[in-house]
Order: C-alpha cells, then sequence, then structure tokens
C-alpha cells in the first residue's frame, strides 16, 4: 500500500491517536477508514443527483399534470 504525507491539526491528531490508543488501532488505519467512508458517501450524493437526473429527464414538468390525471383514474379504478 502506498504511503501518502498530509498534514492534520493537532487536535485532530491528537484525537486520533487517543481514539487509536484505546481501541488498540493503528493511526493509519482510523484514517484510511475515514477517506474510504468520504468517499463512500460522496459516491452516494452523485448517485443521488444521477438519479434525480434521470427523473426530471425523465418527467418534463409540463407533463406533471397529465401523470396526475393518470393516476387519479387508476386510483379511481380501484374501488
Amino acid at each position: 500500500m502506498p504511503a501518502v504525507s498530509f498534514y492534520l491539526k493537532k487536535e485532530v491528531l491528537d484525537a486520533i491517536r487517543a481514539r487509536a490508543s484505546s481501541g488498540n488501532i493503528p493511526v493509519s488505519r482510523i484514517i484510511s477508514r475515514a477517506v474510504e467512508e468520504y468517499l463512500k458517501t460522496n459516491e452516494m450524493h452523485g448517485a443521488r443527483q444521477r438519479v434525480m437526473e434521470h427523473i426530471r429527464q425523465a418527467i418534463e414538468p409540463s407533463d406533471w399534470e397529465a401523470l396526475h390525471r393518470e393516476r387519479t383514474s387508476a386510483d379511481a379504478d380501484r374501488d
């Protein structure tokens, strides 16, 4: 695994070291997990945006009235 150097605020590094010490976990593993979680969250946000964009493209605002009529009619037929 390649090594990476970066700067952290002293308070952040102290907190990471304390967590590592109390959990008997290497500092590098805590930082790696934090970065991985950040990337997952960022990817999920991007995926949500892509889904919403596809929905917006699939249904133009002018089609909302027709869609509403169709849904209302379908609901009425259920009775």
